[in-house]
C-alpha cells in the first residue's frame, strides 16, 4: 500500500493521555521551567517589559487562515509579551504567538482538530510540507494521498477565515481571485521555511482548565466570543464565562483578553474597529487586561502583498 504524503506516521501526532495534560511530557501537570523548551532561545528570566520592548522578535506569518485569527491585530492593537512564555488558552490560528514565535509558547486547545495540526506542524519536515500536493479546483483534498493531519491543513487553506477546514475549493480559490492566499506554491513554501521555528512549542489537549503553566506568563485569552463564537464548533455553549473571568484574574503574569465590544463578563473597554475576511465587514473589539497596558506598537509588519493568509 502506498504511504500517504505527509508522512510522519498519523499516530505519532496522537500523545499519551499523560502528554495532553502536561506540557512537559512528564508525571507533573504542571510547566515548571525552561526545561521544558529545550530548543527555545534563552532570555534573561528577570528582564523587563521595557528591557523587551526593543527586541526584535522572530515573526511568522500564520500557517493557516482561520475564523477570528489574530495574526494582524497583533501587531497593531496588543502589547507584546512582557514574559520569556506565552500561553494562549484557546490556541486557534495562535496569531500572538506568531508574532513572537521565538518565545516559550503553549497552545491549549479544546478542538482536536486544531491539536492534532498544531502537532503535526511542530513535527512535519519542510521537505514533506513540499511534497503536498495541489488540490483539483474541481476536486477535493479527499482526492489526495495524504495523511489526515495534511488533508486539514490543507483545507484550512481552501477557503480563508473558516472555523473548521473545508473540503473544496472555494469560488475564490476556483476563480483564481488572490491565488497566492490559497493553497499553492506560495503557502507550501511558506509552511516549509517556518516549520523548524517552532519545535520548540508545546501543545496541550483540552479547554483551558487543563492550561496548566504556574510559571509568570504572557496569558493571550481569546476565547469564542459570547455573542458571536456560534461559528465555532467549540462555540459559547461550551464556555462558563462566569468561571473564565475568574480564572482569567488569577493568571501569574500578564493577562491580555480579546471579546467583542458590549461583552460584560470582564470590565472590557473598547479597543478598535478592525478588518475581517467579509468585504466591507468590520468587528468592533474590545479587551481587558492584567499586568499590563493596551497601546498601540510598532513592529515590523507585512504588507497584504506579502501576506498568505490573515
Amino acid at each position: 500500500m502506498k504511504r500517504p504524503v505527509g508522512g510522519i506516521a498519523a499516530k505519532s501526532h496522537t500523545r499519551r493521555a499523560n502528554d495532553r495534560l502536561d506540557p512537559l511530557g512528564a508525571n507533573s501537570d504542571t510547566l515548571r521551567s525552561a526545561h521544558a523548551f529545550p530548543n527555545a532561545p534563552s532570555a534573561p528570566q528577570n528582564a523587563s517589559f521595557r528591557d523587551r520592548e526593543d527586541e526584535v522578535s522572530v515573526q511568522l506569518r500564520p500557517f493557516f487562515s482561520y475564523y477570528g485569527g489574530k495574526w494582524r491585530d497583533a501587531a497593531k492593537h496588543y502589547a507584546p509579551p512582557q514574559h520569556d512564555t506565552i500561553v494562549e488558552p484557546f490556541a486557534g490560528s495562535a496569531g500572538y504567538s506568531l508574532r513572537y514565535a521565538d518565545r516559550r509558547v503553549v497552545l491549549c486547545e479544546i478542538d482536536p482538530i486544531l491539536v492534532g495540526l498544531w502537532r503535526y506542524l511542530i513535527q512535519v519536515s519542510p521537505k514533506e510540507i513540499m511534497s503536498i500536493p495541489d488540490v483539483p479546483l474541481g476536486g477535493s483534498v479527499d482526492d489526495l494521498n495524504l495523511i489526515q493531519e495534511a488533508r486539514w491543513l490543507v483545507g484550512f487553506w481552501l477557503n480563508r477565515g473558516t472555523a473548521q477546514p473545508r473540503k473544496h475549493p472555494s469560488r475564490w480559490m476556483r476563480e483564481q481571485i488572490r491565488p497566492g492566499s490559497f493553497w499553492g506554491t506560495r503557502a507550501r513554501e511558506t509552511i516549509a521555511a517556518q516549520v523548524p521555528k517552532i519545535r520548540h512549542w508545546k501543545v496541550v489537549e483540552g479547554g483551558y482548565k487543563r492550561c496548566r503553566v504556574t510559571r509568570k506568563a504572557t496569558w493571550f485569552v481569546d476565547p469564542p466570543y459570547q455573542e458571536a463564537g456560534c461559528h465555532y464548533k467549540y462555540g459559547p455553549d461550551y464556555v462558563d464565562y462566569d468561571h473564565l473571568a475568574r480564572w482569567c484574574r488569577s493568571r501569574p503574569g500578564q493577562v491580555i483578553v480579546c471579546e467583542n465590544a458590549g461583552a460584560n463578563w470582564l470590565p472590557f473597554r473598547d479597543l478598535a474597529a478592525t478588518k475581517t475576511t467579509r468585504t466591507g465587514r468590520r468587528s468592533s473589539e474590545a479587551v481587558w487586561t492584567l499586568g499590563g497596558k493596551v497601546h498601540t506598537i510598532r513592529v515590523p509588519t507585512y504588507s497584504e502583498n506579502e501576506m498568505v493568509a490573515t
